[in-house]
């Protein structure tokens, strides 16, 4: 295959070159290639090619509270390829105590992907680091490269004090970096208490239920010790300014900080949560005010904020009606098919970074951060052939029924896109032509981080 005349864009440069692939790699890419005798060539002149978007945060599948998330790893995947997302970084829960039960349970969830995957395992408070140190290694020889832990969700996920530190050194011990959920469950549960007194447990409430501060706290509580041990850490989904400027003045403080945050905290508002429609609005942490949104702009531009995903946890309608207020209604939104076309637009169209600092955000930071680089996540010789051809050109308001998401709505309803994928190639192979769907069943493949 041989892709001529479009823009190649990476995280350094934009030139327009050729890129000739064979047997899933890249195998060459210059200037005015001539196609060989029966090989298959696609025309991007006037196009973006772009490495295929990581969104190293997704649920699929997600069994909780009793349900499971209406997204499965095909449905999911073939949202995420129409989004222009080749790889997505889901989670797999540790199981009676193993760490690597729970993977292989995920793992053969797996079967029907169409796009390739690597996983973040969660643990709980079960886990001891000290005593499950070979549990890590363990992990790390099969090829992943995270934890994720959680300050809330006291009796299910959370992670007593006095494990973080063992938590951290272990997981440099084995070069694993951990990734958290940051939410101070103390502050949390505090005001669950006093707004059960005055019945105010409605989705509008949500934001100051799980507020700000309690973000802040929790993000400088676990950087202390981060910085402490000199360990690595990744915070997800950062959501408030609150908690950006808690991240800023421990950035470049003698251990690796690495940010994430979402397209609906850059772009949407706990408005949101005011209206009929306010349940499908709820997740954790709870969407915040337009000052929040701003600053989080702000800590891209000051590379404060290295990635963005989307924390994809699509509900179904009937699903979201489930529940009576906050504390029990299914938290998550779909977001992976919107990623690509929303920070472009928002991000890059609106002169707020590069094109090029877009391909950082979301593909070669996170291909680097969970060791899938350089096999993922650039354009380069030797490296996978996942690749987007982007027409910048196409404009269109988003709605819920041009969404693919199982969820059937679409959270960013009205918002106005500029630029989208046309094609999605996977290791070589086309999943996406003329923005329609075309991959298999299968196809996707589980990649293994390298040490």
């Amino acid at each position: 295959m041989l892709i001529k005349n479009g823009i190649v864009v990476t995280s350094k440069n934009c030139e327009q070159k050729d890129i000739r692939i064979k047997a899933e790699k890249i195998v060459e890419i210059n200037y005015n290639l001539s196609p060989f005798l029966d090989e298959e060539v696609i025309d991007a002149k006037g196009k973006y090619v772009i490495p295929g978007v990581i969104d190293s945060h997704t649920h699929f599948s997600l069994h909780s509270r009793g349900t499971t998330s209406i997204d499965d790893f095909y449905s999911g995947g073939v949202s995420a390829s129409l989004g222009g997302v080749t790889t997505h970084i889901d989670f797999a829960d540790i199981e009676d105590g193993s760490l690597m039960k729970g993977l292989e349970s995920r793992l053969e969830e797996t079967v029907n992907s169409v796009i390739d995957f690597h996983f973040h395992i969660v643990i709980d408070d079960k886990f001891n680091p000290i005593k499950d140190d070979a549990q890590l290694q363990e992990i790390k020889d099969f090829g992943i490269s995270s934890l994720k832990a959680f300050t809330t969700y006291k009796g299910l996920y959370m992670i007593s004090e006095d494990k973080w530190e063992p938590l951290f050194i272990k997981a440099k011990e084995n070069e694993l970096i951990v990734a958290i959920h940051c939410e101070d469950d103390e502050i949390i549960q505090r005001n669950v208490e006093e707004f059960k007194k005055e019945k105010k447990l409605g989705v509008q409430y949500h934001p100051d239920i799980r507020p700000s501060i309690a973000e802040a706290e929790a993000i400088r509580k676990v950087c202390e010790i981060a910085k402490k041990v000199k360990a690595t850490i990744y915070i997800v989904h950062l959501s408030s300014k609150e908690g950006y400027e808690t991240v800023k003045a421990f950035k470049s403080k003698d251990f690796d900080l690495l940010v994430e945050t979402t397209p609906h905290y850059l772009l949407l508002t706990k408005d949101k949560l005011k209206g009929s429609d306010g349940r499908l609005y709820l997740m954790t942490p709870p969407l915040r005010e337009k000052e929040d949104n701003e600053a989080l702009w702000q800590g891209i531009r000051e590379n404060v904020i290295d990635v963005v995903a989307t924390d994809h946890c699509a509900y179904s309608k009937k699903q979201k009606l489930m529940g009576t207020d906050s504390l029990d209604i299914f938290p998550g939104i779909p977001g992976v098919e919107t990623l690509l076309p929303l920070v472009y637009t928002y991000g890059v169209k609106n002169g707020l970074f590069s094109i090029n600092k877009m391909v950082e955000l979301l593909s070669t930071n996170p291909a680097k951060i969970f060791k899938l680089f350089p096999k993922k996540g650039v354009i380069e010789k030797g490296s996978d052939a996942d690749l987007i051809i982007f027409d910048p050109s196409i404009k269109e308001i988003l709605n819920d029924k041009n969404a693919h998401s199982n969820a059937g709505y679409n959270p960013f309803n009205g918002f106005e896109v500029e630029g989208m994928p046309v094609t999605t190639i996977l290791r070589g192979k086309v999943i996406v032509k003329d923005r329609e769907f075309v991959g298999e069943k299968g196809y996707g493949k589980f990649v293994k981080a390298e040490f």
